[in-house]
Formats: structure tokens, C-alpha cells, sequence
């Protein structure tokens, strides 16, 4: 995974204090002038390293050979999403609202260049902000600084990534895959900004220049602040009338999947959870705030302790007192957008790394250990672990292949749905502590 390092603390804080206002205001006012105004190879589509630049000069061609994001629009012409759209009323996908303001960079006419292109799907101004306003000083040889003054997003910041990437890869108030959406083929949205963020691949290089430019954020402040923001969003979410209940039934995609879609055979049957609700309840998925509760016992003891009683106050909600859900969730949203700002920042000594490592295997270890969101997040917590320990030179050429075979070996035991088993996942955490500490 590629290390992701620090910027400079006010720095970073100042700009995630800035959104979603007045960043947010400049990147809706400006023009799209489209990917081909990013790809020339005196810009960012050379072969080799131009001489004198500061970055590698081949983003685009990462973007365009490599990136999902560059199938985004592509799959909206595929039979899948073709049989969505039917099976939802559409004539098709390729020009539905619903699925191009996640699927490409749907921004309005008006604000579309003369190069701009909707089927280059999800392109660079869709998260570096529409470039017209700041394209002169970003090719002028400006600072970072006048950059991002004049428009550019600041996707190098823990908090401001993640919520951009999160208002498609969760939602938004604008944009939601509810369970009509999942009911009809859509996908899980599993995501962990550390995790994805290297495996798109990440088309940046941390050297000297980047961490002069942008400063200095590790994987471990990426995955925490990721934490945060999912768990806000998703109680933002649970709040919103509109997700609210449909004649008897809520919004079953901010429940757990596996609460109702698991093998009905003794193996496969749930243990009695960390929850405290039995057998056969709807359990809302809560994997980031065990994940969070878990990051802030490092950053704020205080703070993990009202994670950890509000979530299980909120998941009684849904058998008991239904009418403490609005304040529950407000609570739990509170101190997740508190812990964000501190989980930006934070910075992890060795051997707090390797301590939280054994806090998030206790997790997944645990009472709801048979969870698969919960193994998901587990092991991508663990990978930003690894990567962490990589990047900080902390893991000789043995250990790191050891760890790499356990960490291969965790993904492997929940690569498919119906065939996960939470012996298998709790053996393979168990190899993955046992390669940590060897």
C-alpha cells in the first residue's frame, strides 16, 4: 500500500474546518473543463517523469489503464445495469440522474467545458473540484496553497477525502443506494478510505516534493478519520426523513445484510452479540462505530466510552423504545464528527500501532465476530496497520512477508458471502497475531 504522510497540523485542520462550506461553494460554482485538459504528456499523461516536475506526470494514464472510477459510466452499458434499470422502471441506466451523480462527474450543462465528456466517468474533476478557477495557478508552478485557494479540492486531507469519497461510496444527502437499489442488483457498498484509496491504485507518488507541497498524513490518520466520517454519514442517514420508514418497513440498507441473508443451517447461525439483542433481530450495521470506538481508546478514552453506550443504546431502538432512535443517533453523530478532527491529526508511536492492532483483533474476535461487515472492517483496519508499520521501516524483509501471507490469508477467509465462517476468520486473525509479533 502506498504511505499516505502528515500535513502540517493547522494546516490540515484549517482545511477540514473549511468544509463543506466555503470549498464546497467554489467547486459548485465552476466549470468542468474535462479530462482532456488533464492528459497531455507535458501535463499528467507522460510516459516518463517530465524533467523538473515535481510529480510523476503519468496520473492519467494510472487513471485511464488502471482506476475504477474509469469504468464507472462503462458499467452503467453493461446487461447488469441494464436489468437495474428495468427492474426499477427506467428505460435505461446511462442517462438516469440516480446513477450518473455517482457513475460519472454529472455536473450541470452550464458548467461543462468544451472538453468535458460524461462517459470518462468518475474523471479527475469529479474529486479534484471543477478546474476552472484553478487550473491557471496549478500549471503556473503556484503553491499548493494558491491551488486550493483558488478552487482545487484538497483530497491529501484525511477529513476532506473522506468526505468526498464517502458521498458516493455511502451517500449523501443528495445520493443514496437504499435497499430498492441493492433489492434490484446494485452492489454492497463495503469501503475503507485507507484501503481503497491504495488499491484503485493510488496515482500519486509520496516523495520529498509531496510532503514539501501537501504535508505529512499517515495510513492509520486516513483509516480513523474514514471511521469517523462513515459513522456520521450514516447516521446522517438514519436521521433523514427520507430514509425513514416505507408503510411498515425501515431502511433496510442501514441494517446489517447478514442479519437476514445468511445460510439458515446450525453452523451458520448467529452467537448472541456485543448488541445484547438475540437471534432473528434486525441489527443496524454498526461496523465503523466498533471500528471508531476501537481508534478512540488511543485518541479519547472519554469519547470511546460514549461511542460504545450510545451504539448500544441505538441498536435497542430497534425493539425497544423506537422513539430514542432520533436522539441516539444525534449523539453517536456528535461525537464521531468530534473524534474526526482528532483522528486527522493523531500521531501513532510503534508501539501504539501494534497495540491497536491487538485491540481491532480482540474485535474481531468477539461476540459478533460471525458479522461479515465486521470481518471486512476488520481486516482493512489490519491493512492499514501493515501498511503503517511498512512505510515506518518497522517490519524486517521476514516479518513482512509473514505478515503479508496472514493478511492475504484473512481476505481469503470472507471472499465469498455465502461461504463465510467465523472459525475460519477467527483462525486466520489468530495466524495474523502470531506473524505480527514473530
Amino acid at each position: 500500500m502506498a504511505a499516505l504522510v502528515r500535513g502540517a497540523v493547522l494546516f490540515a485542520l484549517a482545511i477540514g474546518l473549511m468544509l463543506p462550506s466555503a470549498i464546497a461553494v467554489a467547486q459548485n460554482n465552476a466549470q468542468h473543463l474535462g479530462v482532456a485538459s488533464c492528459s497531455g504528456s507535458n501535463c499528467h499523461g507522460a510516459a516518463e517523469r517530465p524533467r523538473g516536475s515535481y510529480v510523476p506526470g503519468n496520473e492519467y494514464i494510472i487513471w485511464s489503464t488502471r482506476d475504477k472510477h474509469r469504468q464507472a459510466y462503462t458499467v452503467l452499458q453493461g446487461e447488469r445495469a441494464v436489468r437495474m434499470a428495468r427492474a426499477l422502471g427506467y428505460p435505461d441506466a446511462v442517462n438516469q440522474k440516480i446513477c450518473l451523480d455517482c457513475h460519472a462527474d454529472n455536473v450541470p450543462q452550464e458548467q461543462r467545458g468544451r472538453e468535458f465528456q460524461i462517459s470518462d466517468g468518475v474523471g479527475c474533476e469529479a474529486c479534484h473540484g471543477g478546474a476552472q478557477n484553478w487550473l491557471g495557478t496549478h500549471i503556473s508552478g503556484a503553491t499548493h496553497r494558491d491551488n486550493l485557494a483558488a478552487g482545487l479540492f484538497p483530497t491529501e486531507q484525511p477529513l476532506a477525502r473522506a468526505e468526498k469519497c464517502l458521498s458516493c461510496h455511502f451517500g449523501d444527502s443528495t445520493k443514496f443506494v437504499d435497499h430498492r437499489l441493492i433489492g434490484a442488483g446494485h452492489p454492497r457498498l463495503p469501503f475503507e478510505l485507507d484501503t481503497f484509496t491504495s488499491t484503485e491504485p493510488a496515482h500519486y507518488v509520496v516523495d520529498r516534493g509531496y510532503v514539501e507541497r501537501k504535508g505529512r498524513v499517515t495510513d492509520l490518520q486516513v483509516w480513523a478519520t474514514g471511521q469517523a466520517v462513515a459513522l456520521y454519514r450514516r447516521m446522517d442517514a438514519l436521521l433523514d426523513p427520507r430514509h425513514g420508514r416505507r408503510g411498515m418497513f425501515p431502511e433496510f440498507a442501514l441494517f446489517d445484510c447478514q442479519g437476514c441473508h445468511h445460510p439458515y443451517d446450525s453452523l451458520h447461525a448467529p452467537l448472541p452479540t456485543g448488541t445484547g439483542l438475540g437471534p432473528g433481530t434486525a441489527k443496524l450495521n454498526d461496523a465503523n462505530a466498533v471500528m471508531l470506538e476501537t481508534a478512540a481508546a488511543r485518541l479519547a478514552p472519554g469519547a470511546a466510552a460514549a461511542v460504545n453506550a450510545h451504539l448500544a443504546a441505538l441498536q435497542r431502538t430497534t425493539e425497544i423504545d423506537p422513539a430514542a432512535m432520533p436522539r441516539e443517533a444525534q449523539a453517536l453523530r456528535q461525537v464521531a464528527r468530534s473524534l474526526a478532527n482528532e483522528a486527522a491529526i493523531h500521531e501513532y508511536s510503534p508501539a501504539e500501532i501494534r497495540a491497536l492492532a491487538d485491540s481491532v483483533i480482540a474485535v474481531g474476535s468477539g461476540p459478533d465476530e460471525w458479522r461479515f461487515a465486521h470481518a471486512e472492517q476488520t481486516t482493512m483496519a489490519l491493512e492499514a496497520v501493515v501498511a503503517q508499520l511498512r512505510s515506518s521501516g518497522q517490519l524486517d524483509s521476514r516479518q513482512d512477508a509473514a505478515v503479508k501471507k496472514a493478511l492475504d490469508d484473512l481476505f481469503a477467509s470472507f471472499a465469498n458471502e455465502a461461504s463465510f465462517r467465523s472459525d475460519n476468520f477467527a483462525a486466520a486473525l489468530r495466524e495474523f497475531q502470531r506473524a505480527l509479533h514473530g
